[in-house]
């Protein structure tokens, strides 16, 4: 469906994020639950923002939306690049619009989902809160050796006696690979906001705190390595979610984010209704490399290192969504998700030959909060053995 920008300016005057709307435009009729969720999506995941497998019947009700403006630089002058539905889920019959804004050129979505909403918008099936080898097979072993393998770059040059927290943690896919192939010494955390995945998490025997990394009282300059991975997207307000980071890394210390780019081949050619990265409703804040380098400066967090990682999954999920649309049999739709070994190796690629040519379908970004003191500032060690059993 292509979306014609000229015929949707989009000029109005913000609205508290208080506020919740009901908009004919995106047929949501219903007041929201009564009691509110916290405003931290639920959990990342290895595999990004794909579903598996779901064949729930689409939802009547429509979501509470709110308004917001744009969470890199402020601005509330924004026009329409794509519009669709929750195309994975069916959590509500809802239209959604992603709007890009003329200042910066972030993507968001708006409205969105009101804080109240997530628990709904997020299904006890959301794949990060179970991403397991019983769930995805082969899969999921693929994912955990090419996953371990990038989670140990990040690592490169932590001492043995590193904290590290992965914030929106799921189900700790994440912090199981460092726990299984890093280095013993190292102090993992978890934070997330869904109770089932710090549930999940604990169950592993990993230590998890239950909330948002905003208003969680972790002690501050504390940590070497921060991870926000397949997180950021998912967030109503990205940049306090960065001032958290700052403050509770170490002088020194190193964030990394993971998270869809839209500046890809995938995105332009999807990117009017089925693109995958879309993920509606449940991706608040889309970057490319320039307004994701954006928000760090704003954290006071600086840029290390940027580049593009290798992923099927927005090919994969963009083909699944436009199937979907078209009301394709459920036989030829699920030939297209993480459970689909052909389907992802396809893409992987697809996506290689863009990520030499610097578009992979995600963007990896290393900040660092900088150095208070030339003992901060001192070259750190090499980095320690790891195991690989």
């Amino acid at each position: 469906m292509a979306v014609h920008p000229e015929r949707f300016e989009h000029r109005r005057k913000r609205t508290p994020s208080s506020a919740i709307h009901s908009s004919p435009a995106l047929a949501s009729t219903s007041p929201p639950p009564s009691e509110p969720a916290d405003n931290t999506a639920a959990g990342n995941t290895a595999v990004g923002n794909a579903a598996a497998g779901n064949a729930a019947a689409p939802a009547t009700r429509g979501l509470a939306l709110s308004h917001v403006a744009c969470c890199v630089c402020g601005a509330e002058d924004c026009v329409p690049v794509g519009i669709g539905e929750d195309f994975e889920y069916r959590t509500s019959p809802d239209t959604f619009i992603a709007m890009r804004c003329r200042s910066c050129g972030l993507i968001y979505l708006d409205p969105r989902p009101a804080p109240a909403e997530l628990p709904r918008i997020y299904p006890p099936n959301y794949h990060a809160f179970d991403f397991s080898p019983e769930r995805f097979g082969f899969v999921y072993r693929v994912r955990r050796w090419l996953e371990a393998r990038r989670a140990l770059q990040w690592c490169h040059g932590l001492t043995d006696d590193a904290r590290i927290l992965d914030v929106g943690c799921g189900d700790g896919f994440h912090l199981r690979l460092l726990r299984d192939f890093g280095h013993r010494g190292w102090t993992l955390e978890g934070v997330d906001a869904s109770e089932r995945a710090v549930d999940a998490a604990r169950r592993a025997g990993l230590t998890v705190h239950h909330g948002t990394v905003e208003q969680l009282e972790l002690p501050p300059a504390s940590y070497d390595l921060i991870l926000l991975i397949a997180t950021i997207e998912h967030v109503d307000d990205p940049a306090a979610v960065l001032r958290a980071v700052h403050r509770l890394l170490k002088p020194g210390g190193r964030a990394v984010i993971v998270t869809d780019n839209t500046a890809t081949v995938d995105f332009a050619v999807f990117g009017g209704r089925h693109w995958g990265g879309y993920h509606f409703p449940r991706h608040f804040n889309l970057f490319n490399r320039a307004t994701l380098e954006r928000l760090g400066a704003t954290a006071s967090l600086e840029v290390e290192s940027v580049e593009t990682v290798v992923s099927p999954v927005n090919w994969v999920y963009s083909l699944r969504n436009t199937l979907v649309d078209w009301g394709a049999p459920s036989w030829i739709v699920e030939r297209f998700s993480l459970r689909s070994p052909v389907a992802l190796a396809a893409f992987t690629l697809v996506d290689t030959a863009h990520q030499i040519a610097g578009s992979g379908a995600l963007l990896r970004v290393m900040l660092r909060r900088p150095a208070t003191s030339a003992a901060a500032t001192a070259p750190t060690p090499d980095a320690p053995a790891l195991r690989h059993g």
